[in-house]
């Protein structure tokens, strides 16, 4: 009995105090395969181990050891901070699980000091553990624990493959502590999303390595000026480049990562050349690292090559960029290039008011803010847009009816959802004139009427829709005008998404930062078109909207009883077959 009363008391003066670092905790009381864990083998991840800045996100790699860190982190803080809890998020509920069973319980199963003599049997299940007074919810970046749980640290594993809007809602649970930590850690997807774009608000620590011959202190990447390939006997702009019969070629066994200055051999092993370094130092409200495979001498060139040749051969490069050499992927072919946007905008971006007879066409982005987007008829292989702008969702109806007395607005359409009651009335309001759109199918635009035959809003294919956009600008076809003070804003809305491209999936336009609702108001405009067009071949809907859709309320507008217009052809209203 008193053997059992000195092991509990020792094992919860250790455990205790925030004295000791919490690495050196890790070092003294847990194990991995029954031996000492040890920062031998990775030795960067010792100051990510003991940082328990509020606010810190890491960008890394696969296979570097850093979810190990962070789960032993979080175990760590539940023991030694007696009394709180904490929430561990996976994307998914697979991964959790997975987590839990291959990482966590062989821990608090093994470690005696998650389980001290003299208390009772522990909480141990796969969404929740209980260590002595504390918790710890193991769960799905899903809304339930998102709105349910309390927690005083967040602990985020892969916050690029969860949902954004998961991960702000469970800044909530963070409300009632007095920690309020949230640590992210993840291979990155894109630029600007996700952990680039909390990596980028952060002092940004790399973990640099002294060249013994120079002195020169760098963070080496996959570029030709780091990485020094014996007899290559061709040229490529870049590394990733090369194919993957190219890589086969190469003579990896006498390659080696080199000095950007003076080109000598870098010592990736000796950790008295390594050190963390802050590139802003100043910015110390965010906490940042970066982790690359060569912030370890144990993932070999050899291996770096080999798995780009896999890549190469999957046809899934982004996956070589994320995993391998965790760095962001963002291709020009994946994202409207800047240039090609600017070079589409008028000199002077004022409203354009086209000729009165010249068919235009409306999108509707719905918010609480509404950005509006105006493009006319396809004429002379151009896609002229006249307006860009926004307007309170309580001032849209009077806002499109000043727009109606000022172009001859033929068609709008609208996303249905979230306000979808606000706008099935301004579709009865305009008698069809706008169009509710539903993102949904593979079909370019499909027709979805009501029990009584009623054509009530059409589905649309997302990534279509987005892609004539794009199509548009990218080809020199669109004359961008009418923007005024929302230049940059429309450069940025538009910018805001990347076109992913997976194997045998079928493509979609992923969001960055959630502003790109002028990129949606103008896929929206073009459909406008596909719909007159739809409406006026299949003649849908009664003969009073299909009428006014094509045009015999242009007359009226004109002060025109006879509806000269109605009999120009369908080329007048936009309809290019």
């Amino acid at each position: 009995m008193f053997k059992e009363l000195h092991k509990f008391a020792s094992q919860k003066f250790k455990a205790s105090g925030d004295d000791v670092p919490i690495a050196d905790w890790i070092t003294e009381h847990t194990t991995l395969a029954r031996k000492p864990f040890s920062f031998k083998r990775y030795p960067f991840q010792e100051q990510i181990a003991n940082d328990m800045h509020p606010n810190l996100s890491v960008i890394k790699c696969s296979q570097i050891g850093l979810t190990e860190i962070q789960v032993r982190k979080f175990l760590a803080f539940l023991r030694r901070m007696n009394g709180v809890s904490g929430i561990f998020t996976l994307p998914t509920e697979d991964m959790a699980k997975r987590v839990y069973t291959t990482r966590m319980s062989p821990i608090l199963r093994v470690d005696d000091v998650f389980n001290p003599p003299m208390l009772d049997k522990p909480v141990r299940r796969q969404d929740l553990i209980q260590v002595q007074d504390s918790w710890g919810y193991i769960t799905p970046c899903i809304e339930g624990p998102a709105t349910s749980i309390p927690a005083d640290i967040l602990f985020h594993d892969e916050l690029d493959l969860s949902d954004e809007a998961m991960v702000g809602l469970f800044q909530s649970r963070l409300q009632n502590s007095e920690f309020k930590i949230t640590q992210a850690f993840s291979t990155p997807t894109y630029l600007g999303y996700g952990v680039d774009k909390n990596f980028n608000l952060t002092d940004q620590f790399y973990y640099l390595v002294r060249c013994s011959k120079c002195n020169h202190h760098q963070f080496p990447r996959f570029e030709h000026d780091f990485i020094h390939i014996a007899g290559m006997s061709f040229e490529v702009d870049k590394l990733t480049d090369m194919t993957a019969e190219q890589i086969t070629g190469l003579n990896l066994k006498d390659s080696y990562v080199k000095c950007a200055k003076c080109s000598s051999r870098l010592d990736l092993s000796d950790v008295s050349l390594r050190e963390w370094v802050a590139k802003y130092p100043s910015k110390d409200q965010f906490r940042g690292y970066k982790v690359n495979p060569f912030s370890t001498d144990r993932i070999s060139l050899e291996y770096i090559f080999q798995q780009l040749a896999k890549y190469k051969m999957q046809e899934n490069e982004k996956g070589f960029h994320n995993t391998v050499l965790g760095e962001p992927y963002s291709p020009a072919s994946a994202q409207i290039p800047e240039d090609c946007i600017r070079s589409a905008m008028t000199p002077h971006g004022r409203p354009i008011t086209p000729d009165w007879d010249r068919a235009v066409f409306m999108g509707i982005d719905m918010g609480a803010i509404c950005h509006i987007s105006l493009v006319g008829e396809y004429t002379d292989g151009k896609d002229p847009w006249f307006l860009f702008k926004t307007c309170h969702v309580s001032q849209l109806s009077a806002t499109i009816s000043e727009l109606q007395k000022e172009y001859n607005i033929v068609q709008a359409c609208a996303d249905r959802y979230p306000y979808t009651p606000e706008v099935d009335q301004l579709r009865e309001n305009t008698n069809g004139m706008l169009m509710p759109i539903s993102y949904r199918g593979n079909a370019i635009i499909a027709p979805r009427k009501d029990e009584a035959d009623n054509l009530i809003y059409y589905d649309a294919n997302r990534t279509f829709a987005l892609d004539m956009v794009r199509t548009s600008i990218v080809n020199n076809i669109a004359v961008l005008g009418g923007y005024t003070s929302n230049k940059d804003v429309l450069v940025a809305h538009l910018r805001d998404m990347i076109r992913e491209e997976s194997p045998e999936k079928e493509p979609r336009w992923v969001k960055l930062n959630g502003n790109d609702h002028f990129f949606h108001s103008m896929a929206y405009a073009l459909l406008a078109r596909r719909v007159s067009e739809h409406l006026f071949l299949h003649n849908l809907g009664d003969s009073a909207m299909t009428l006014s859709i094509v045009g015999m309320d242009v007359g009226e507008q004109k002060n025109d009883p006879t509806n000269k217009f109605l009999g120009k052809g369908v080329r007048k209203y936009g309809f290019t077959g």
